[in-house]
């Protein structure tokens, strides 16, 4: 619907649905295309916490087969809103990421492997609109990302080595749909003891989506 249909439908002002729709813009509820509005992942990250059947479209398969290919712990992260939130997970449990992604914490996007990721897909204007989002206690990271940013872009890999966590060293790319724009980022982690087989990770995880990714209908670039 657009601003004017939600307007007469709800029999509100413009101004006042406005505001209304920027909340769940960027909490992920809503989602805007051609001045239209649409439902958002929001929703099913709201269903995943009540313990229902989320509508995800990633079968865990395709995460089951990842981890057992690379020899290590994969999730999924997805963007909601303005943050990353991770969806799904398979392999080994590690201490501080997979209780991330089964509590479906929102995390900054330009904070994460899988965030910076998918950060780096979307397009320049659409990027920076949600870096203008980050408070002033984030300019740092925020700088450091945008630093990063290039060899993202030119490899399709973005790292985390004990930054986020201590004992997180993990590796991201993004999945991409038909048309090229992201829509779910792929974690490879891997123990602290083994963290210097990370870059070596981050190209076979490359090399295993590309594989395996058109066997589920996913794309990678």
């Amino acid at each position: 619907m657009t601003l004017a249909e939600l307007a007469a439908a709800l029999g509100a002002a413009k101004s006042s649905v406005q505001e209304l729709t920027n909340g769940l813009l960027a909490r992920g509820y809503l989602i805007e295309d051609d001045r239209r509005f649409h439902l958002g992942p929001g929703r099913f990250i709201v269903a995943a916490r009540a313990n229902k059947l989320a509508a995800l479209s990633l079968d865990h398969q395709f995460l089951a087969e990842l981890s057992e290919a690379l020899r290590c712990t994969v999730l999924v992260g997805v963007r909601v809103g303005d943050a990353l939130v991770y969806a799904d997970h398979a392999g080994q449990e590690s201490p501080s990421l997979t209780f991330v992604a089964r509590t479906h914490a929102r995390r900054p996007l330009f904070t994460t492997a899988a965030g910076k990721a998918l950060l780096a897909s979307v397009p320049d204007e659409e990027m920076y609109r949600l870096l203008e989002l980050a408070g002033a206690e984030q300019a740092g990271e925020v700088r450091q990302f945008l630093a990063e940013l290039p060899e993202i872009r030119s490899c399709r890999l973005d790292f985390n080595r004990g930054v986020t966590f201590k004992d997180a060293f993990a590796v991201a790319t993004p999945l991409l749909a038909s048309d090229g724009s992201p829509i779910a980022a792929i974690t490879a982690a891997v123990d602290p003891a083994e963290a210097d087989r990370l870059d070596d990770v981050g190209e076979e995880l490359k090399k295993a989506v590309a594989v395996l990714g058109p066997r589920y209908g996913l794309n990678h670039a």
